[in-house]
């Protein structure tokens, strides 16, 4: 956790700033390995998460799902009293792979960071007060149809902020969403595509951060974090069933001359 003391020297916007210069500082984290694949054909590879400002695990341990991973964090907090400052700051890198079991190629055609906890805002003060969340998602797309290409970066990000003038209260919720759309995207960017992205890396980066003043008291907790994609199968028929269409097909040709006649 990155702390000061002064307050007044500090807006949310400043410290979340100041996360940018200790990003480099990344020496701990934490490998959790490769997920999946999960149906319809999602595979996460290579997640890892790290900090520059706590020790890690924050996120913990994720639980794969249908297309998605569930993360329950327990320590990912900012605490602040009597005049302190706090941020701290969790990231997380992987890389998602559409393909089914028999090789089809399953688009990302979307990437959702939903993500909820609470926070405390108590004490006498004013809207120095305050806590935040911020989250930004570096989606970098490297394969399309189960081609290698030039990377293609789309970004999305979303943030809260809370004061104590405005929205005292004790544990209570907040709730926060970051949604990027790859299949729009592409086609915006007059990508062309049959399938969609099948290959994609993904940098999370996730802020809490609580400004308190002498007599007042700040703290916001992430208690659930979750990435789910949207999958988009390309599924082609099997020579057998392409055949067994031309010969319903024909039979009803036949049919259709015999009722003429």
């Amino acid at each position: 956790m990155v702390k000061t003391r002064h307050f007044s020297r500090w807006s949310a916007l400043a410290l979340i700033l100041a996360i940018c210069s200790t990003a480099s500082l990344q020496a701990a984290s934490v490998n959790y390995g490769n997920f999946g694949p999960v149906a319809p054909g999602i595979t996460f590879l290579n997640v890892v998460e790290s900090s520059g400002t706590d020790g890690v695990p924050l996120y913990n341990s994720p639980s794969p799902f249908a297309t998605g991973l569930n993360f329950t964090p327990t320590v990912f907090k900012s605490t602040s009293t009597g005049g302190a400052a706090d941020i701290t700051d969790g990231q997380l890198n992987f890389t998602i792979h559409g393909q089914d079991g028999n090789g089809n190629n399953v688009a990302i055609s979307s990437i959702n960071l939903s993500e909820n906890g609470a926070y405390t805002l108590s004490g006498v003060g004013t809207a120095a007060t305050q806590i935040s969340v911020g989250a930004i998602m570096n989606v970098k797309i490297t394969e399309i149809d189960g081609v290698a290409v030039a990377p293609i970066t789309v970004i999305g990000n979303a943030s809260l902020a809370k004061n104590l003038v405005a929205n005292a209260g004790v544990a209570s919720p907040w709730a926060l969403n970051v949604f990027i759309d790859v299949q729009n995207q592409l086609t915006t960017l007059g990508v062309p595509f049959v399938t969609g992205a099948t290959r994609a890396d993904v940098v999370l980066n996730n802020t809490l951060v609580s400004i308190s003043q002498a007599g007042s008291a700040a703290s916001v907790s992430k208690d659930n974090f979750q990435i789910s994609i949207v999958p988009q199968v390309d599924v082609l028929p099997e020579p057998s069933t392409l055949a067994m269409a031309g010969l319903a097909l024909c039979g009803a040709g036949l049919a259709g001359r015999r009722k003429r006649s």
